[in-house]
C-alpha cells in the first residue's frame, strides 16, 4: 500500500546527532527522514530521493553540492541551522530558502515546512519502532523495498539513524509505523538509548549470507533487553536470496531461545517484506509503551 509520504534530508556531522536527537524524535512522527554526512551527501545522486526539504546542520556545503541542486528540476525547501545566526532570516538570494539559529526548535522548523497531505477520516495509530543490527545486513533495504517495491543497490550506508514512515494495514486496520533504522556502526554506541526511547517493538535483522552478523545478534539483543526492557521483538534473517551461511533451523532455534518469531526476506526478490511489516505492526500494536507520545 502507498500514502502519499514527506521526506526531509538532513545533512548532519556524526558529532552533532546526540546534540539534535530531541529534534529528529519531534520531526519522526510527521516526517520521513534520511542523515547523511555532508561527504555522504555530496555522493548521493539527486534523482535518487525526491524531497521535500532539505535541512542542512552546521556549516554550507561545497558550492559543487549547490551546482548539482541549481541544474535539477527538483526544489525542495532548502534550510540551514547556523550557530552564527542570532534569528530566522529569509533569503532572497544564495542557495538557501532560510538560514536560521542552531537552537531552533522543531515547531519553528515544522511552521517553514511545505505541508503535507491530511487523510480524512478515522485517526490511524502511530507506533514507533526499531530496525536493529549489524551494518550491511540491509535493514535499510527492507524499508526501501516494502516502501517502493524495488531494490536499490545504491543506498549510502546509514549514519547514526534514518527514520522512516511505512504505512501498513494488519487485519484491515491502518497502522503507521514509524520505523528507525538504527545504524549498526560501532562508533554509534553511545547514541542509542536516544534513538531507542519509546519504542513499542523492533526487529533484530542479520544477514543469512555471513554467519558473523547471525554471531553478532546476541549483542543487539542483550543492548535492547538492558536498555528498553521486554518490548516485542522479531528475529529478521535477511537477503535469503544470497548462498547461505546460516540455516533455517538454526535461526529458528534461536528464534524459539529467546521467544520470538523468525522471518526470512530478500530484498531483491520482495520475499518475506510484507509479512514481516505486517507482523512487526502487530507486535507495536500490542507492545506500545505505557504513555508513549504516540500511543
Amino acid at each position: 500500500m502507498t500514502a502519499p509520504r514527506r521526506r526531509i534530508l538532513v545533512i548532519i556531522e556524526e558529532a552533532d546527532l546526540a546534540r539534535y536527537a530531541a529534534l529528529l524524535e519531534a520531526a519522526s512522527s510527521d516526517w520521513e527522514i534520511m542523515t547523511l554526512s555532508p561527504h555522504e551527501a555530496l555522493a548521493q545522486p539527486i534523482e535518487q530521493e525526491p524531497l521535500d526539504a532539505i535541512l542542512r546542520i552546521g556549516g554550507d556545503m561545497p558550492e559543487e553540492w549547490h551546482a548539482r541542486w541549481g541544474r535539477s528540476r527538483a526544489r525542495p525547501l532548502r534550510l540551514r541551522l547556523s550557530d552564527g545566526a542570532r534569528r530566522a532570516c529569509r533569503c532572497s538570494e544564495g542557495p538557501w530558502d532560510w538560514i536560521l539559529p542552531a537552537s531552533c526548535s522543531w515547531a519553528d522548523l515544522a511552521a517553514l515546512l511545505p505541508p503535507g497531505s491530511q487523510g480524512a477520516g478515522r485517526e490511524v495509530p502511530v507506533r514507533k519502532v526499531l530496525l536493529a543490527g549489524e551494518a550491511t545486513v540491509g535493514k535499510t533495504s527492507l524499508v526501501t523495498f516494502y516502501l517502493r517495491r524495488a531494490f536499490d543497490p545504491r543506498r549510502q550506508m546509514t549514519i547514526g539513524v534514518d527514520i522512516h514512515i511505512c504505512p501498513v494495514e494488519v487485519e484491515g486496520m491502518a497502522v503507521r509505523l514509524v520505523v528507525w533504522d538504527v545504524g549498526g556502526q560501532r562508533r554509534f554506541a553511545a547514541l542509542r538509548d536516544l534513538f531507542y526511547r519509546g519504542a513499542a517493538a523492533g526487529a533484530l535483522v542479520f544477514d543469512l549470507s555471513n554467519r558473523l552478523s547471525f554471531y553478532q545478534l546476541l549483542g543487539w539483543w542483550q543492548e535492547l533487553r538492558t536498555r528498553i526492557g521486554p518490548i516485542p521483538l522479531l528475529l529478521v534473517g535477511n537477503k535469503a536470496d544470497l548462498p547461505r551461511e546460516i540455516s533455517r533451523l538454526e535461526a529458528e532455534s534461536l528464534a524459539r531461545a529467546w521467544n520470538m518469531p523468525y522471518f526470512e526476506t530478500s530484498c531483491v526478490t520482495g520475499t518475506g517484506v510484507p509479512e514481516f511489516f505486517r507482523a512487526l505492526a502487530m507486535a507495536a500494536l500490542r507492545g506500545v509503551p505505557p504513555g508513549s507520545p504516540m500511543a
